[in-house]
Formats: structure tokens, C-alpha cells, sequence
């Protein structure tokens, strides 16, 4: 009998040091990915808040990260860079939120300054990292042969562990997400939409999806040969949705600190803007065409 106690008492032991350890399971090695952290604001702190419904801020200042709240689990959208995931966990336990909850992480595109926290919040959290099918394989390398960076900008490899498609709608809950591929930014560059309410007010948010091309090669790049055609389809994609609220992996690139100021001095409606996503796309093409028209030149091609 002393024996089977003595088993018990062990048992015992085990389960609740097992209870008592921290969920996570995985430490990432982030030592030596300071190069991503180029702008100040990317490790800036920044207090999280609503932003709309079951719809939160919680990156840095300078790197959109978006929680999403729903009581079958919440989701992530990006990770801001490696070494500073920090920021963002405390940001959302600040909310009350525990990372447990946390059921997927989904990313926008593979670049370290959106998925080099992936590896490690998903350690932190358990969450499945859910990401487009044509940037898994870079997200896995860690940014390594990045058509444009080349090696540049490594971080983290990240386990991706379900690959979407255009089109496709996640389910989690009350939570239906939709992944739509707008390539050029990296070839699996994703806009995420999904619906928000506030009592019986429903507004449709939208995460574009960045549609810069900062120092690409879009001539003769063999690495990306369809990368002209790519932006061009993505430009017209991100036009026509329907977009309540638009959101986008750089709080600038839709004047959204701007907006979020007119909110908190009194306009109560200054983040709604149907016509922003179409806005955005519009200036992010004309930027495109003049560089594409400058590399062109250089090239000694007709305009």
C-alpha cells in the first residue's frame, strides 16, 4: 500500500508542477535580429485600446498589431520583430486578455517587421500560425531569399501550421475572417477583412495588405518575374472591397494616428471611412507607376 501512495504522491507532484509552468513550450532564439528595428517607432510603446467592437490595437506605436475578442478564442494579426514581443504581450494582458487565449496568429506577410515576433508569441500563446499559402515557405526560411532582400532581413522561422488561400474564410466562434491575396509586397502579401460590432452597428474591417514597393527590383527581377502584374492585380482588389475601417500593417500608410487624434478630440465616427481602402490603393498605384517608370528609363526600355 506504502508503494501506491508513495506513486500517488509522485503523480501528484508531477501534474501540478506541470500546471504550474508557464504555457509556453518553445523559446525562440531572437539574439542577432536587431537589424528589422530601423525605426524607432517599431519598438515605441504604445497603450492598447479599441479601436471598434471586439477589435483592438496592441503593437508598438509604429507596427500594427490587431487583436480580435471572442469567447470560443481571439486572434492575432502580425507580431511586430523579434526581441520585443514584450510589447505586445504585455499590451494584451493589459486588456485583461490572458496569451492562452489566444487560439491563431495570423500574419499579413513575411517581413521581420510583421512576422519576426511570430515564432515566439506563438510559443508564448500555443496559438496556431495561420498565414497565405505563396508566404509559408518564406516564413519557414525566416526571411532568408526574400525576392526582394535577398538575406537582409532574417528572423525567427515560423511553423506555419494551415496555409489559406484568396478567398478563404476562417471560423472561429462568432469570428469569420476572410484571407484575400494581394501579392507584390511579398508574394503571399495578405489582406484580412473581417466584421466588427458595437450594439447593433457592424462595420467592415479591413487589414490591407502593404502595397509599397520600397527600393524593388521590378525589372528583370528573376527571383519575382510577375511582380509588375502582381501589384497591379492587387491595387485593383484592395479598390473595390468593402471597407468600414480601414487598418493596414503601418498605422501611417492609412493616416490612422491622424484619425484616431480626431477621434479622442471629439468626432466620434473619424476612424469610419468607406472610401480609405480605394484611397490608399490609389496613391500606393501612382507611387508605383513613377518608380516603375524610373526603373524602366534606367533601363533604357520605353516608358
Amino acid at each position: 500500500m506504502r508503494w501506491l501512495v508513495a506513486v500517488m504522491v509522485v503523480f501528484s507532484w508531477i501534474a501540478q508542477s506541470a500546471y504550474a509552468q508557464p504555457r509556453a513550450t518553445i523559446q525562440v532564439n531572437t539574439a542577432g535580429y536587431s537589424a528589422c528595428a530601423h525605426d524607432s517607432s517599431w519598438i515605441m510603446p504604445q497603450r492598447p485600446f479599441r479601436i471598434y467592437g471586439n477589435t483592438w490595437y496592441v503593437g508598438p506605436h509604429g507596427l500594427t498589431v490587431l487583436l480580435i475578442t471572442d469567447p470560443a478564442g481571439d486572434v492575432l494579426i502580425d507580431g511586430g520583430i523579434a526581441e520585443h514581443t514584450s510589447l505586445i504581450e504585455e499590451n494584451i494582458q493589459k486588456l485583461g486578455v490572458k496569451l492562452h487565449d489566444i487560439k491563431w496568429i495570423l500574419n499579413t506577410h513575411a517581413h521581420c517587421d510583421h512576422a519576426g515576433g511570430i515564432a515566439q508569441l506563438a510559443g508564448d500563446t500555443g496559438a496556431q500560425v495561420i498565414a497565405n499559402v505563396a508566404d509559408t515557405p518564406l516564413l519557414k526560411r525566416g526571411g532568408h531569399d526574400d525576392p526582394e532582400y535577398n538575406n537582409e532581413f532574417p528572423f525567427p522561422p515560423v511553423n506555419v501550421e494551415r496555409s489559406v488561400t484568396n478567398g478563404e474564410s476562417l471560423k472561429l466562434g462568432n469570428l469569420l475572417l476572410t484571407a484575400y491575396s494581394t501579392p507584390g509586397h511579398t508574394k503571399g502579401n495578405t489582406t484580412w477583412s473581417w466584421t466588427s460590432c458595437e450594439h447593433a452597428r457592424c462595420m467592415q474591417m479591413v487589414d490591407i495588405g502593404s502595397l509599397s514597393a520600397p527600393s524593388f527590383k521590378l525589372i528583370d527581377n528573376p527571383k519575382y518575374p510577375d511582380v509588375v502584374k502582381d501589384f497591379r492585380y492587387s491595387f485593383a482588389m484592395v479598390a473595390k472591397l468593402r471597407c468600414d475601417i480601414a487598418l493596414g500593417p503601418h498605422p501611417d500608410m492609412v493616416d490612422f494616428w491622424d484619425r484616431v487624434a480626431k477621434r479622442e478630440h471629439g468626432d466620434a465616427n473619424a476612424l469610419i471611412d468607406p472610401g480609405k481602402c480605394r484611397a490608399y490603393a490609389i496613391d500606393a498605384q501612382k507611387n508605383f507607376e513613377e518608380e516603375l517608370s524610373k526603373q524602366r528609363m534606367s533601363a533604357g526600355l520605353a516608358k
